[in-house]
């Protein structure tokens, strides 16, 4: 949201969700690497993801998002029309995916994250702002004056949906801890606002690392010393030894 992103709080949040995403994909391989970014909206996570050393392609169904898209990350990235549900990608086609959770029930959410497990042979990301935050059961007992930043979703709605689909490793964090109020940087409450492994910041990322073929690695070769020889002297050869074997012809 243009609003969201504009303000001080909302630039504050902004970049702790930009830094548990960055922590988040620490582990993945990117140099030389493809990931493709869905739901990409006005772009606020595609140059992180860029600088990141990803070879980036991200998707937005919404034109006058890929707009803004475009005008951020310029020649960057390749921007596609697409909807999460339904990706004109091949099996396997990216190293990884970022999904970011647009609004939707949980059979919107299931095909949403099983195309981006599709289309990715190492792992997903999904993020989404969370309904079970603290700062969310506040914003609903004030009568939700502000506008939420996007669409809430139930993190164990998201993690049972995830762990449904019986493949690789899940982990999730989370960030923006507290209320609202303490999201501003210059708040003494911000410090509620880190990175925890637990589903009560108001933001979350939950990710899938899928499990690689196994590679075989031989073993080293291991010889006792005793059974080694000793060196051998090295035979000469040339002029010295054609004077020696013509002498002793000779004597014979």
């Amino acid at each position: 949201m243009k609003w969201w992103n504009g303000n001080i709080k909302g630039s504050s949040a902004l970049s702790k969700q930009q830094n548990l995403l960055q922590q988040c994909l620490a582990g993945w391989p990117r140099r030389g690497k493809t990931l493709l970014e869905i739901n990409c909206g006005q772009g606020v996570f595609s140059p992180l993801l860029w600088e990141c050393g990803f070879d980036l392609t991200v998707t937005e169904v919404r034109p006058e998002q890929r707009t803004q898209t475009a005008a951020v990350m310029g020649a960057r990235a390749e921007i596609l029309a697409a909807a999460d549900d339904y990706l004109p990608f091949e099996d396997d086609f990216f190293d990884c995916a970022v999904l970011h959770l647009a609004a939707g029930d949980a059979k919107k959410i299931d095909a949403a994250v099983h195309e981006a497990l599709r289309v990715s042979s190492r792992g997903i990301a999904v993020t989404f702002w969370n309904s079970m935050s603290l700062a969310y059961g506040l914003h609903r007992l004030q009568g939700g004056k502000s506008p939420w930043p996007g669409p809430p979703h139930s993190w164990w709605q998201v993690w049972r949906i995830i762990r449904s689909a019986n493949v690789g490793k899940l982990c999730g964090m989370s960030t923006l801890t507290g209320p609202r109020k303490s999201w501003d940087g210059t708040c003494p409450l911000s410090c509620y606002t880190r990175r925890l492994r637990t589903p009560f910041g108001a933001w979350g990322i939950i990710r899938v690392d899928l499990e690689p073929a196994r590679t075989v690695t031989p073993m080293p070769l291991k010889v006792k010393r005793h059974r080694l020889r000793g060196p051998e002297p090295a035979l000469e050869c040339g002029s010295k030894n054609s004077l020696n074997s013509r002498q002793a012809s000779l004597r014979g």
